[in-house]
């Protein structure tokens, strides 16, 4: 087990975002955090992320409570994907990714063959070596989460939290960036509202709704149009892929 949450809550003013949560999240393999807007979904990540300390319960890594351990720490074990990046500072894509190594240097620490090696891999991952010396302010939407998410693989974490990861993604780079973080030889923890995406991606699914978590298991166990209906306040139909044996929600009009 890495991250786990304790009747985990969160409020601003008497604004409570996260209710009670516990979840369990299980090393190795993907965990999407799934809900309409305003469920709670980016809190609890940031919860997850030790960005953000709870009103009550409590957030463990490997049993350690996260608010106890030094911030180095958790920067070199968990890396965090924001769904708006921005910055004031017209970095290059690979002078952002270089920021990833941060947690691993110290300010007299010299630049290593090691860092290097780690960015290179990074920025192959995303497919954006070619275009390392583009300027920040000249990318898309897009192109800027690529190299957030490039960033945050430079810090060579164990956890990768994303928050709406395929956000500004056309549908191919959707597909090719969800199998991207399929590969990885972390536990991944992604907010996604696209329900046939978590359900072909995703190794489990937690569902929130107005702060709590209702349910968790695997797709075929979780997505149901009863759910889908209490939840979204919509109508589906779920069925069952021919093309990949995972759910297929079919919204109906």
């Amino acid at each position: 087990m890495t991250l786990k949450t304790h009747r985990v809550s969160w409020s601003i003013g008497r604004r409570l975002l996260v209710d009670g949560v516990t979840l369990e999240i299980p090393k190795g393999g993907i965990i999407g955090l799934i809900g309409p807007n305003g469920s709670g979904k980016s809190s609890l990540l940031r919860l997850l992320a030790g960005l953000r300390t709870p009103t009550e319960g409590s957030v463990t890594l490997d049993n350690d409570p996260i608010n106890r351990l030094p911030r180095r720490t958790v920067a070199r074990r968990i890396a965090m994907v924001e769904q708006h990046a921005s910055t004031e500072a017209d970095l290059s894509i690979l002078e952002t990714v270089r920021l990833g190594r941060t947690p691993h240097r110290t300010v007299l620490s010299p630049w290593t063959s090691r860092d290097d090696h780690v960015v290179e891999q990074a920025l192959l991952h995303v497919g954006l070596s070619e275009s390392r010396h583009q300027r920040w302010h000249t990318l898309s939407g897009g192109e800027r989460q690529r190299v957030q998410i490039a960033r945050a693989l430079a810090q060579e974490p164990t956890e990768l939290l994303l928050d709406e990861p395929t956000n500004h993604l056309d549908i191919q780079h959707q597909l090719e960036l969800l199998s991207l973080i399929r590969q990885l030889p972390l536990t991944c923890v992604l907010a996604i509202h696209d329900l046939n995406l978590a359900a072909m991606f995703c190794d489990t699914l937690a569902v929130l709704h107005r702060g709590q978590c209702i349910t968790s298991g695997r797709p075929q166990d979780v997505l149901s149009a009863d759910l889908i209906h209490s939840v979204y306040g919509v109508r589906a139909e779920v069925s069952t892929s021919a093309h990949h044996g995972k759910p297929h929600i079919q919204y109906l009009i």
